[in-house]
């Protein structure tokens, strides 16, 4: 029998007696107190010593437990093979959680190859135990297909099972299936009562899922207030904090002017391009060659560096006011042609401003999004309570995250043909609610609020004059001066050098969304550019990449 200790309460100093004679039970639980600190001291040494103890004894609540420490490296020195090892061990005696865990390694490819058909296999394993993780985890596989066969049907089986012991994951999920109609007859009243109850558990998604809700009135009274308050409960969440933001901002926006806020997104919707259209960034050789084999981040420059004298004007002087800056605007300017000999002429120069001179990227639509505005990954749960916190994350809103036409205006105002039906009425309508919110004295706090709503609007109005160059425009609106994102070169006085605003694009795979290069027509050596750069894209990124010469005859 152990000697008494007086640091001990009476519980854990009967357990320890228990434990140290043997009972898998109290080791078990002598271990569970340790962990997280019930009537005694917290200490991940001693809880990983007592569940090791009854691990050995083939305990399996204390086998799932001493994986779960290897896993997350509790007490323990981190390992991935200890922490499978342990879990298949409690797995295989029928452990509801180790079998999800398990389940969860395969699906992620953690520390094992991975396989959805062995993550189903465990989350099957685990729900026809009646586990809530189990049956929410093989929903999910079933809704997306992943180690079965697609069905939302069995998705909303197992969902609704989940749902019935007040799992929020299972309940938000089912909601989000009644709203869509899948595997169940559309109910936007079940998905709301679904979303509520997850919601009342602090689930986030599911109260991100109702704050759409209440922005567009669907099964609850339409409120942009309810959503943003709704919003601000998910603010801290790294995994829904951005969406969060982005929801929050566009129902400041529309609490302001809905009118305004919705002729800007049907303009927007109109001039993006689809996921299919490649887009081309025509450029010098000495960008090209950074972009390509310095895995330098592409960059978007500050609309001020833009030669173009009426850049951001128009349609503030066609709506009768000067123009008003909001935030800082940084615009990539591509085409949708790979080999257009004016593209050629206007935009791939060299240092002494010889034309077709350079190379021109063409960039996979699909895939160019897939980056980030700082070098280190950012989240929104680090950030401030701010009212607009959208910068020092890294992350760009879904409206910046497209490619868009560029529209342009000739005499008074007037669009090219093609537009002037569908487009001048949108933009006689947004003259129109423009000049009711303003008023006739708009004050600068008035006009301030004016070039928030507007956002990239006018940086997508060129004069007709320039309409040969067919431009199309990545926008940044969303930062503001002094955010970490934006970076700047200084000016030399003595040379007269300008400074420099911009914003780099960061990629973990600088290659990925890049389809091929072209020559240009004048490049220099560009009989040997072409094998040049592709030994070293294969040397230094063992990549294969498409360069071509550009076959425009130059005049």
């Amino acid at each position: 029998m152990s000697e008494h200790n007086p640091e001990l309460t009476p519980e854990i100093q009967a357990l320890t007696e228990k434990a140290q004679s043997g009972d898998a039970e109290a080791q078990y639980e002598l271990g569970d107190a340790y962990y997280f600190g019930d009537d005694t001291e917290q200490n991940y040494e001693q809880a990983a010593y007592w569940f090791k103890q009854a691990a050995k004894q083939d305990h399996a609540e204390a086998q799932f437990s001493l994986g779960f420490m290897y896993q997350d490296g509790q007490g323990l020195e981190q390992s991935d093979e200890k922490a499978i090892d342990w879990y298949n061990q409690a797995a295989e005696r029928g452990n509801a959680n180790a079998q999800c865990n398990l389940g969860f390694i395969f699906e992620h490819g953690r520390g094992l190859e991975q396989s959805d058909e062995q993550a189903v296999k465990y989350y099957q394993q685990a729900a026809e135990q009646g586990d809530a993780r189990g049956q929410c985890n093989l929903g999910v596989m079933y809704q997306y297909g992943q180690g079965v066969e697609q069905s939302d049907q069995q998705a909303v089986k197992y969902y609704r099972l989940a749902a019935k012991q007040k799992d929020a994951r299972g309940q938000s999920n089912l909601g989000a299936m009644y709203e869509l109609g899948k595997g169940v007859r559309k109910n936007i009243a079940k998905a709301v009562e679904y979303y509520e109850l997850a919601a009342a558990q602090k689930d986030t998604r599911a109260l991100l899922n109702l704050a759409y809700c209440y922005f567009d009135g669907k099964g609850v009274d339409q409120s942009y207030s309810e959503t943003k308050a709704l919003c601000e409960k998910i603010f801290k969440d790294p995994l829904v904090s951005f969406e969060a933001y982005e929801l929050h901002d566009r129902a400041e926006r529309f609490e302001l002017s809905e009118s305004i806020g919705e002729l800007r997104e049907q303009i927007l919707d109109i001039l993006k391009i689809g996921d299919e259209t490649p887009m081309t960034h025509y450029t010098s050789y000495e960008v090209g060659q950074a972009i390509l084999l310095e895995k330098s981040p592409f960059r978007l420059g500050h609309i001020n560096a833009v030669n173009d004298p009426n850049e951001g004007k128009l349609l503030w002087h066609a709506l009768g006011f000067e123009p008003i800056e909001g935030n800082p605007v940084f615009i990539g300017c591509f085409l949708p042609k790979s080999d257009s000999l004016n593209m050629w002429r206007f935009y791939s120069k060299n240092h002494l401003n010889d034309d077709a001179c350079g190379c021109a990227i063409t960039f996979n639509t699909r895939d160019f999004f897939d980056y980030r505005l700082l070098a280190e990954k950012g989240s929104f749960s680090e950030q401030s309570e701010a009212k607009k916190a959208f910068a020092n994350t890294g992350q760009s809103p879904q409206e910046s995250a497209a490619f868009y036409r560029v529209l342009y205006v000739k005499g008074q105002f007037e669009f090219e043909e093609e537009d002037e039906e569908k487009i001048g009425s949108l933009f006689a309508n947004l003259k129109e609610v423009i000049t009711a919110f303003v008023g006739k004295n708009p004050t600068s706090e008035k006009l301030q609020d004016l070039a928030w709503l507007l956002g990239p609007l006018p940086y997508l109005l060129k004069d007709a004059n320039y309409k040969d160059e067919q431009e199309h425009r990545v926008i940044v609106t969303h930062l503001e001066y002094g955010a970490k994102e934006i970076q700047s070169s200084d000016p030399d006085f003595a040379t007269g050098t300008a400074p420099r605003l911009y914003l780099e694009l960061h990629r973990d795979n600088h290659l990925a969304p890049i389809e091929y290069v072209t020559l240009g027509p004048k490049a220099p050596n560009k009989e040997m550019m072409a094998p040049y750069w592709r030994h070293q894209l294969a040397s230094k990124f063992t990549a294969k990449l498409d360069i071509r010469p550009s076959r425009c005859a130059y005049k």
